[in-house]
């Protein structure tokens, strides 16, 4: 059964995604090494919190360290061991019977270092983040220290509510209007949760509820009078899409709170043509209705807009391809049945966690 796009065009759409896919992470694996300063706050067995500094540094094939708070004062870590992901080390106040340990992971990509400190069973949470300036690059010891790029998201997952207004896209051969080139825009919405791999890229997995309105024209409708397309009809368009978005602020505007973006997703929608509004009496052709389960694909472009630290804005262009076409149910696609397309704007809400 013919879905109404050419294997080679199928195989193009989903190489353009991972070869994306691909650039942006490795852009974003773009990192430096754990050496310099760092601050993180950690909570005393009283509940109140303090910060407490980590120095680390590394000459030839050797580090060492210190580790500083208000309550120790500066202390010289024993049995550093460090690798390109993995810290640990041994530190023993001198007011503790016992030394304490510390475990934990460096992430090149976010420029952070998060572990726990432990003692006897009991342990405490703490994440590092770099002091600015701090930086150290292997492959120019004696140039200045680079400031670390920004953290645009400080956290793992978020959440992002969008209003959308789909406008109607009509791609036509000799000006020959099929019945999915009589659309016209409507509002819709949709649902994501994104997964941050790293603080440049997140995996999503979006719901829309979308879908368009069609035209009042007589003169456009009366060649479809007969499959009963109205004025009042409706394309219902909704669907389920996972993919990828890459940030390009810290690269194109590093000192702005806009983090522009691009995005691609691959999905399936569930989609009927109905009489008269959402959830109406679906059209047919003879005796195959106008609906289907079919693949889709949206290309993006958007930017985010920070609010603080776990709320941002988000505004989106993108395009939209649904692949509603069938040869098979509906063999004339090029006066009757085809493919639907949009252009969606959206405008959104995201909470991280």
């Amino acid at each position: 059964m013919s879905q109404g796009i050419h294997p080679r065009v199928r195989y193009a759409v989903v190489m353009m995604v991972l070869c994306g896919t691909f650039l942006f992470a490795m852009t974003a694996l773009a990192g430096t090494t754990p050496a310099g300063q760092w601050v993180g706050e950690v909570k005393t067995p009283d509940g109140d919190k303090v910060d407490i500094n980590l120095s680390l540094s590394k000459e030839g094939n050797n580090w060492t360290g210190t580790l500083e708070d208000p309550t120790i004062g500066e202390t010289t870590v024993s049995n550093l061991k460090v690798t390109e992901t993995r810290i640990s080390f041994t530190f023993k106040p001198a007011s503790a019977p016992f030394p304490l340990h510390f475990s934990g992971s460096y992430v090149a990509g976010d420029d952070r270092v998060t572990g726990t400190f432990s003692l006897h069973g009991n342990s405490r949470f703490v994440r590092f983040k770099r002091v600015p300036g701090s930086e150290v690059d292997p492959s120019a010891a004696s140039a200045e220290p680079k400031v670390p790029a920004r953290l645009r998201h400080d956290y793992t997952f978020g959440v992002t509510a969008r209003a959308s207004y789909w406008l109607a896209l009509h791609v036509t051969q000799d000006d020959v209007l099929t019945m999915n080139d009589l659309t016209r825009g409507t509002p819709n919405f949709d649902a994501t949760v994104k997964w941050f791999v790293m603080d440049e890229f997140n995996v999503f997995v979006r719901y829309y509820r979308g879908g368009f309105n069609y035209t009042d024209d007589p003169l456009k409708l009366d060649p479809f009078s007969g499959f009963g397309l109205n004025g009042e009809s409706y394309l219902q368009l909704d669907g389920i899409e996972i993919g990828g978005m890459g940030y390009l602020g810290n690269i194109m505007m590093p000192d702005s709170n806009f983090n522009p973006y691009l995005s691609g997703a691959i999905g399936q929608a569930s989609w009927s043509l109905n009489e008269s509004g959402r959830g109406s009496t679906v059209l047919t052709e003879g005796l195959n209705p106008f609906e289907g389960d079919n693949m889709a694909f949206t290309f993006g472009v958007g930017t985010e807009y920070e609010i603080n630290q776990k709320m941002a804005l988000e505004f989106e262009w993108a395009w939209r391809i649904f692949m509603t076409e069938d040869d098979e149910k509906w063999p004339d696609t090029e006066t009757v049945w085809s493919n639907s397309h949009a252009w969606s704007m959206s405008a959104g809400f995201t909470m991280g966690f």
